[in-house]
């Protein structure tokens, strides 16, 4: 009964005709480069004795190649000497080496890119409520309508949140804090109920005043917004430049600005 031939055996002649493929293709591409390059020492009359390959680092170490195979060579077992020659060696070493390059085994080192997480946009906010404005005479004369018809605005931000306070009673109660310190910080304020968002902006009155003053009023105008129901608090100044942030842990607000420059 004739044996099966074994996966070596098999693959093996698919290396060899590789190999010798590689090795031909090879030997054309460098031929015909050579002949480019001897016509171009020709043009720039380069004398031949420059060119002479044996004393290039190329023939080195294809001599020292040559040696190693023969080193490997005699490594091997006897009934292999005679079979696995260095010309043969030479052929698998280059198909190994193809074969590494196809797997890419560098690329089993590295770690799995992740995908960023690009950040959400901020909605726009719901509410804006514009700084206090100075009354006319007419302005201060005249009487509120008995029962003011509610408009569909003043409708959404009534009902928007019912645990938050609404809009007319944080801007008052934010007003009167400032006016404690300075009245010339005249705060804007925005208000995004649905998120439980405040940004206050004050004006450059802010800057006017001592370290201690601005610390007092930064955890004043924090408490009062979240005792209002507001989880983030945020004040900016009229450039959009950022004051006083909510704290990471504790419950004191955390001023990031103070000078102006």
């Amino acid at each position: 009964m004739t044996p099966q031939p074994t996966l070596w055996q098999k693959l093996f002649p698919l290396l060899l005709r590789e190999a010798i493929a590689t090795l031909e293709g090879m030997s054309h591409l460098f031929k015909k480069a050579a002949e480019h390059l001897k016509g171009v020492a020709t043009q720039r009359a380069i004398a031949p004795e420059e060119l002479n390959p044996e004393q290039s680092w190329m023939s080195r170490g294809a001599l020292l190649w040559w040696q190693g195979m023969g080193w490997v060579q005699q490594r091997l077992p006897n009934h292999l000497q005679a079979r696995y020659n260095r010309a043969t060696l030479t052929g698998i070493a280059i198909t190994l080496f193809l074969i590494l390059l196809w797997l890419k085994p560098l690329s089993w080192f590295q770690a799995p890119t992740r995908p960023t997480v690009n950040e959400m946009k901020r909605p726009q906010p719901s509410v804006l409520v514009q700084p206090r404005l100075t009354p006319t005479p007419m302005a201060a004369t005249t009487p509120p309508p008995a029962n003011p018809i509610p408009t569909p605005a003043t409708v959404a931000i009534a009902n928007s949140s019912p645990v938050m306070g609404d809009t007319l009673t944080v801007r008052q109660q934010l007003l009167a804090i400032c006016d404690r310190y300075s009245n010339a910080l005249d705060p804007t304020l925005t208000l995004t109920p649905s998120e439980q968002r405040l940004e206050l902006m004050l004006a450059n009155g802010w800057y006017d005043l001592s370290p201690q003053k601005q610390d007092q009023l930064a955890q004043n105008l924090w408490q009062t917004a979240h005792d209002l129901g507001y989880q983030t608090v945020i004040v900016v100044d009229t450039e959009g430049r950022l004051l006083v942030r909510d704290p990471v842990v504790g419950n004191n607000a955390i001023v990031v600005r103070r000078k102006l420059v």
